[in-house]
């Protein structure tokens, strides 16, 4: 058994430490900020879940798989219809009619044939500009879903269930320096460890294991807004493929989210400063949510997000031979996004074993 020490509190640590904890090892889970979850949370604002942009959870991936494996109660979950999104200048998605049109959509999507233009935005959009076909597949397939309790009911999930095990989560507790078998923390305190797993996101980790390589990463400006009106009828959101700006009303998706009105949960990814991203997504959502402005009840906005990794992922051993390892989405694994976070954490724990213990 290891004494493993995580950094960071977020749906990566959480991870790792519940599949640390399975193996057998004695794990601490530490977490800068007073609260858990980092982005891959939401905030409950009058019964309306306020996240960070807008996140689908792939139906049988491996958080999915993971929150059921733990959840006594599986969450509630409903699908993005391609028959109600809409493609700016394109109509639907999945288009009902003409006949021929909707047969044409039923063979490219099975097929997933790139010269059909739903496919091209379906692969754009799935995954933020990352181009993941199995996230392609499944939101044509509609298995990419929405969570009625929101991101933090997930974080909640998984908070609960290592309480229930018994593994100690401190907040409030920021790591300023490593070194093999010892964390500094900014109060003072000393920790040590057999084992450190870095689950703080990648810019943290950076700072306390400089010699990481460098990664680049797909960033975005983020709008999430409630309202006491519906803004875009029955549809479950308007994807501008030349922009790479949405709009999607979590509300339309799944009626449960929240108590009435509309959540919109907006995006615009790619390249440019910032505050030009927002402004041009604020002026999309002018026109393509029309008064939506004067029907907020609460709001989030984001200038930079870093949404996932454009270049080389870093394997989660990287920093191995110091007695520390990696996870994050930003670290090597078979999967992109929050799915890719999970199974990142999944082979940090099963390589904990392995690691030399403190003599």
């Amino acid at each position: 058994m290891a004494r493993v020490l995580v950094v960071g509190a977020g749906l990566s640590g959480l991870s790792v430490a519940m599949e640390a904890s399975v193996r057998g090892h004695h794990v601490v889970v530490l977490e800068k900020r007073i609260s858990i979850g980092g982005r891959a949370s939401s905030e409950s604002r009058d019964g309306f879940p306020i996240g960070y942009g807008p996140h689908f959870l792939l139906k049988k991936g491996p958080l999915h798989s993971l929150v059921n494996k733990v959840s006594k109660v599986k969450p509630s979950t409903l699908p993005l219809r391609p028959h109600r999104l809409e493609i700016l200048g394109r109509g639907m998605m999945q288009p009902r009619r003409p006949m021929k049109d909707a047969v044409q959509y039923r063979r490219a999507a099975k097929a997933h044939d790139f010269t059909h233009p739903s496919v091209q935005v379906s692969n754009r959009f799935a995954s933020w500009g990352l181009n993941d076909a199995a996230r392609s597949r499944a939101l044509l397939d509609n298995n990419l879903m929405v969570l009625k309790e929101g991101w933090s009911g997930l974080i909640g999930r998984l908070a609960v269930t290592l309480d229930e095990v018994g593994i100690p989560i401190e907040t409030d507790a920021k790591v300023v320096e490593i070194e093999k078998h010892r964390a500094h923390l900014a109060d003072g305190r000393q920790v040590e460890a057999d084992v450190i797993v870095l689950a703080c996101g990648y810019g943290q980790a950076k700072k306390l294991v400089p010699e990481l390589p460098n990664v680049s990463f797909v960033t975005a400006s983020t709008v999430d807004a409630a309202l006491d009106a519906t803004s875009l009828g029955e549809r479950h959101g308007i994807l501008d493929m030349e922009e790479s700006m949405a709009i999607f009303d979590l509300k339309q998706i799944h009626p449960g989210i929240a108590p009435a009105g509309a959540l919109l949960s907006a995006i615009h990814f790619g390249e440019g400063k910032g505050e030009d991203r927002l402004f041009q997504l604020q002026k999309f959502m002018d026109v393509r949510a029309p008064g939506w402005k004067s029907h907020i009840l609460h709001e989030r906005q984001q200038k930079n997000v870093k949404i996932a990794p454009s270049s080389d992922r870093i394997p989660f051993g990287f920093a191995r031979k110091n007695g520390v390892l990696l996870t994050g989405a930003w670290v090597e694994s078979n999967h992109i996004l929050s799915d890719g976070a999970v199974a990142a954490s999944r082979l940090a724990a099963e390589h904990i074993s392995k690691m030399p213990l403190q003599q």
